[in-house]
């Protein structure tokens, strides 16, 4: 018997289970594949808190506090398990991907700047001096100097092995099938046999809905896939994240590699890289930064990203000691270290932080969280 059980070992569940073991609870975390192999390990590794939100609410401020830790939990990692994430602060430039885009890019940058003053708009000369020429100035752009990254594949890397380090059980390749209620207790049936824990966290991104059924929040959830490409460039020197409004995002990463992305295709929950999604992540990218058409093409891949009702995470608990935790969609990877502390604190405590109260299921999906 387990104290909790944690289904899905993405950024988010390995969070939760990481934080879970600083109270010495006996905890299981059950995956059906191999852990951090999905959305969390083909991120972009992007820390958004401010390129994604252009209101105030519970989630802009938790995407900001949650933003704060990385620095020290990249130390942590390189200090304990010798492992760096590659943390850097180099910041974003977001630019309107056409004209039409620019008054929505607009509004945000007087949100951003009534919030944070260093957020700015650039010139099309002050673009060029940021980024030493290599940037095209298309539209209205703005620099968001605090929006970071780390390299998601050695963050959830560096969390597998935190978590395989305290000694909490791991079943891998392992499918559940169903969870019911066994008196105070739920009995999880898997394809390696019944599993048996106190409190049970469903964690499982896109396809957590699926486990849920019987409690109508699966038509809240659906998946996003989106295809990435790895490039490498040995003439390219740039320091920002470029995030265009149309989705197309180019990240800087070490040794010369830059990752291109994401295509967004809803409901689709396939394998794969299409050649139709190729080139619209080539023609995106080269457009913005042209020597790019001169680089090589290293790696592509496919992911699907969880997906809610107006993008608003859902983290509630739908019967006494059963919680679902996913719906985060592009900001996973950025949320994750505040809401493993946060639900940690909710399951020994058994009370709901203030902070997650907007995120509760309701008749018409998901409290507004903004």
């Amino acid at each position: 018997m387990y104290d909790v059980a944690v289904v899905g070992s993405g950024v988010i569940g390995m969070s939760i289970a990481k934080a879970l073991d600083e109270y010495g609870l006996k905890i299981a975390v059950i995956d059906r594949d191999e852990p951090g192999k999905h959305a969390s390990y083909k991120a972009g590794g992007m820390l958004g808190a401010q390129n994604e939100f252009n209101e105030d609410g519970a989630l802009f401020r938790m995407a900001l506090a949650s933003r704060s830790r990385f620095e020290a939990l990249s130390r942590t990692f390189l200090e304990e398990h010798d492992l760096d994430i590659e943390f850097r602060q180099g910041g974003l430039i977001k630019m309107a991907a056409d004209e039409d885009d620019i008054p929505d890019l607009e509004s945000q940058y007087q949100f951003l700047n009534s919030h944070d003053p260093r957020v700015q708009k650039l010139s099309e000369p002050a673009l060029d001096n940021l980024t030493q020429g290599s940037v095209v100035y298309r539209n209205l752009s703005i620099h968001i100097p605090n929006d970071g990254q780390i390299n998601a594949w050695k963050y959830t890397r560096a969390l597998l092995t935190s978590v395989i380090t305290k000694g909490i059980d791991r079943f891998c390749r392992t499918e559940v099938h169903q969870i019911s209620k066994r008196f105070d207790s739920y009995m999880l049936k898997t394809s390696a046999g019944d599993i048996h824990a106190d409190k049970v966290i469903v964690a499982g991104g896109a396809w957590s809905g699926k486990l849920l059924e019987t409690y109508d929040i699966s038509p809240m959830i659906s998946g996003v896939k989106g295809e990435v490409l790895l490039v490498e460039h040995e003439g390219l020197n740039i320091d920002q994240t470029v995030f265009m409004t149309n989705g197309c995002y180019i990240v800087p990463k070490n040794k010369n590699r830059f990752l291109i992305g994401a295509t967004s295709y809803f409901n689709d929950f396939s394998v794969g890289v299409s050649d139709v999604g190729t080139e619209w992540l080539k023609t995106q990218a080269t457009a913005t930064i042209p020597v790019l058409a001169e680089s090589r093409l290293l790696k592509k891949w496919s992911g699907v990203r969880p997906y809610t009702v107006r993008e608003q995470p859902i983290m509630d608990e739908l019967n006494n000691g059963l919680f679902v935790i996913t719906g985060h969609y592009r900001n996973g990877i950025l949320l994750s270290p505040l809401i493993g502390d946060l639900v940690a604190d909710w399951v020994i405590k058994n009370q709901r932080p203030e902070l997650l109260r907007p995120f509760q299921v309701t008749r018409g999906g998901v409290g507004n969280g903004m």
